[in-house]
């Protein structure tokens, strides 16, 4: 009977033992099944990750040639995106450009040009250069034309014209600028990377050059009080030559430099005279200072008033 159990408890446990190293065979068997699964899918992912960032260097290296308006290699022209690419920033361009147009439009109609005849007496204010711009789509969305209007005292001045390609990157392509207006430089700085801030900077220098050249035509009407010695295109400098009113006749000298281009009033007034005492006088120096805060122009008719010049 004690053999008989015996042999029953050994082909049980045999038996367990015997169902348990199947079960484990056959976990094995899964994991390893599954361990190639994983290992399979981690390589397509892998050249799923390569082809992605192949695709991006390629877009970003067209992207940027494009921007920078540098020519483009037949394969170039041929990598996958490209077309796509180009059509997404020419609509961006475009969709910027008539938010521009539409804004403009909307400051035209609400913000007429006011005289600064009208703030003469607040010193510290500056003269303001009303003028702004028009944007006009041409040639089917492949070009716009930008025009730039300029006026000083509530006197509508010279318009300017740009006109921007926008087949590639944004370039000028034609525009009636002064010469000596340094448009190329002003497009280095900023028409690539921010088209509006391009677009706002041009209008203000191109609105206070219109403004100081105004000034310098006012100047040379002022008869018997000034005389403009020396004036360069971008009357960025201004020589006048003032007679001082005492008991003997005096010429002062009034050097008027416009270091900052975007403003129409000197950054910098230096007056010279043969007689020091006269030139350092308290007047000659509130003289100096209302050069500084008032257009030229306005700046010597109170001179006269005030009886300093003649």
């Amino acid at each position: 009977m004690d053999s008989f159990m015996e042999t029953m408890e050994q082909g049980v446990l045999g038996h367990l033992m015997a169902l348990e190293r199947g079960g484990m065979g056959r976990q094995k068997q899964h994991d390893s099944q599954r361990s190639e699964t994983l290992k399979a899918r981690a390589v397509t992912l892998r050249a799923k990750r390569d082809q992605l960032k192949h695709h991006t260097d390629v877009v970003k290296t067209l992207k940027d040639k494009i921007v920078k308006g540098l020519p483009l290699r037949d394969e170039d022209a041929a990598a996958d995106g490209f077309v796509e690419l180009q059509k997404s920033l020419l609509t961006a361009w475009r969709m910027q450009l008539k938010d521009l147009q539409r804004a403009h439009h909307l400051i035209g109609n609400f913000a007429p040009v006011k005289s600064h005849r009208a703030h003469c007496h607040c010193r510290s204010i500056v003269p303001s250069l009303s003028g702004g711009y028009d944007l006009v789509e041409c040639k089917d969305g492949k070009s716009a034309c930008v025009s730039f209007h300029t006026a000083f005292e509530g006197v509508r001045l010279e318009t300017y014209s740009v006109e921007l390609d926008l087949t590639r990157a944004v370039q000028i392509s034609r525009h009636n600028v002064p010469p000596s207006f340094p448009l190329e430089s002003l497009a280095k700085r900023t028409l690539q990377k921010d088209l509006k801030a391009f677009l706002q900077t041009l209008s203000q220098n191109l609105n206070a050059l219109a403004a100081r050249r105004r000034q310098v035509c006012l100047l040379k009407e002022l008869v018997g009080s000034v005389e403009v010695m020396e004036s360069n295109q971008l009357c960025s400098v201004l020589v006048l030559m003032c007679t001082a009113q005492s008991e003997a006749p005096k010429a002062v000298l009034c050097t008027l430099e416009y270091g900052d281009l975007a403003q129409c009033l000197p950054t910098r007034v230096s007056i010279e005279c043969e007689d020091k005492v006269l030139s350092g006088s308290p007047q000659w120096k509130k003289n100096q200072s209302l050069l500084l805060e008032s257009p030229a122009h306005t700046a010597l008719l109170t001179m006269r008033r005030m009886g300093s010049i003649s």
